[in-house]
């Protein structure tokens, strides 16, 4: 039972190691993949034209090559990808939960679907894209579908309706928690709280001094405390206000 429960604990010890190791590499690879997006250049060497010699892409050759799979594929919706790697990194990183990966790729793959989709119907140029456009060839595949046809009854609607669509999945690929959002929003404000507190007191200590030295006058002081009260008064009533809502 001894020897079972010892390499039980050597089997779950590596499994919490090589999770954090395989987070930690995601993180830096949704870094560099971030890098290599935003500094794009469609001159830089490509599958199509490799022989331009000089590269802008901050990754060089590799970012360079990289970038222009991402966009001449799935476009623009691209630079959402990035994100995802991050935050799948960090909570595989945290839960020790290797379903993440699976979980996110799928969640990735619908919202680049539904991203490509968008941009075959509003804003497919581009003077940046030249190749395929906002939309990469993904987009291009949805060229006289069922799909362009439906959404074209109601642009309008389609537009919004998209746009909800990919919002939903890209939340959903970086695991957001709407409960721990508002806690996070109660920490900042409850942060700020103290912070202000903590300078009218600082204020306060700095009109003492100022009054002793009579820099300013014993009236001045009194008015310029009655003025911290009241701003102190009413930070505190709009704070409780914005935590009654949560």
């Amino acid at each position: 039972m001894e020897i079972k429960s010892f390499f039980g604990k050597i089997v779950d010890f590596t499994l919490k190691r090589l999770a954090e190791t395989v987070g930690l590499l995601l993180v830096i690879i949704s870094i560099l993949l971030f890098l290599s997006l935003i500094s794009y250049s469609p001159e830089d060497p490509n599958f199509i034209f490799p022989e331009n010699t000089e590269i802008n892409n901050i990754l060089g050759l590799k970012g360079s090559f990289t970038s222009d799979i991402f966009y001449q594929s799935i476009g623009l919706i691209s630079i959402l990808v990035p994100f995802t790697i991050f935050f799948t990194g960090i909570n595989i990183f945290r839960n020790k939960s290797f379903l993440k990966i699976i979980e996110n790729i799928f969640f990735i793959i619908i919202y680049s679907i539904l991203g490509s989709l968008f941009f075959s119907i509003f804003h497919e140029k581009s003077f940046w894209l030249t190749i395929n456009g906002n939309n990469g060839f993904v987009g291009n595949l949805f060229e006289d579908s069922f799909l362009i046809k439906l959404i074209f009854l109601n642009k309008q609607i389609g537009y919004y309706v998209l746009l909800i669509l990919i919002s939903i999945t890209f939340l959903l690929s970086i695991n957001f928690s709407l409960k721990s959002f508002i806690l996070f929003i109660k920490k900042i404000l409850s942060f700020f709280k103290r912070k202000k507190i903590l300078l009218v007191h600082l204020m306060k200590i700095l009109m003492k001094i100022l009054s002793h030295t009579k820099i300013i006058t014993k009236q001045e002081f009194k008015k310029i405390s009655l003025l911290e009260i009241k701003i102190m008064k009413k930070e505190n009533t709009n704070l409780n206000y914005h935590l009654k809502i949560f």
